[in-house]
């Protein structure tokens, strides 16, 4: 069993997408820890509007390349394209930040948003249910 913590981002229907997105998560994965929803200005001239963002940790039978997968595909379900992207819309952001503990984005060092959510659930021992 493989333990990813990772980062979900939405700037449309933020609260509302991000709940979806942990939904169809967890069709797939066992979503073991939330952090608490933050909301933050957006960076670049590219965004608009605020963002919301959460760290979640879940647990993946899968490898990080299928589990990124699944990410990819639930995002183009919720809306996420090359044209909403080009508009500045985020309907759903989903980034693996750690996997098994091995850091994968540099987000985590890049954006202090993203570490506080993160450091707030990462080193929490994995519950199992």
């Amino acid at each position: 069993m493989n333990t990813a913590v990772v980062m979900l981002g939405a700037n449309v229907n933020g609260e509302e997408n991000l709940t979806l997105a942990k939904e169809r998560l967890s069709e797939f994965f066992q979503i073991v820890d939330e952090s608490a929803i933050i909301v933050t200005k957006p960076i670049g001239k590219k965004y608009k509007t605020d963002f919301h963002n959460q760290a979640i940790k879940i647990l993946s039978d899968d490898t990080a390349k299928e589990t990124a997968r699944h990410f990819k595909q639930i995002e183009n379900e919720l809306g996420r394209s090359s044209v909403t992207n080009l508009r500045g819309e985020v309907p759903i952001d989903i980034d693996l930040i750690f996997w098994n503990g091995v850091q994968k984005r540099s987000d985590y060092d890049k954006y202090p948003f993203v570490r506080r959510c993160v450091d707030e659930i990462k080193d929490k021992p994995e519950l199992f249910t």
